[in-house]
């Protein structure tokens, strides 16, 4: 109890320490060393890229796909409001295992399309 109290009342170390005016305030902050990526070109053009050559994957995948068997994949790992298999089950008039069934298959079935695994 006592370690957890000297935790809990303890001060945050600084990144960037106050400047002191002594002999040593022209030292630079590490954080002056840290670069800035969120500008360079190169990493912005490399991300949009990867973004879309995952976008054209899963079009890829998707495509492989019945139109329930899509509407499932897309209703529950894509939508942002994610719907549940208890409301997909009353969509299609089947039983929720059913729907998780059908969601699997579909996942193995765009994993094979693309020669690549999910997490």
């Amino acid at each position: 109890v006592l370690e957890m109290e000297k935790r809990l009342n303890a001060r945050d170390a600084t990144f960037d320490p106050p400047g002191d005016h002594d002999d040593d305030s022209d030292r630079v902050a590490p954080a002056a060393y840290l670069p800035d990526n969120r500008f360079d070109p190169a990493l912005r053009t490399e991300a949009s890229q990867w973004e879309a050559y995952n976008a054209g994957r899963l079009r890829l995948g998707l495509d492989a796909l019945d139109e329930r068997s899509r509407d499932i994949i897309q209703s529950r790992w894509l939508e942002e409001k994610k719907a549940t298999l208890h409301t997909l089950a009353d969509k299609y008039g089947i039983s929720a295992e059913r729907i998780r069934q059908l969601e699997k298959n579909a996942l193995a079935k765009m994993q094979k399309s693309l020669g690549a695994t999910f997490a």
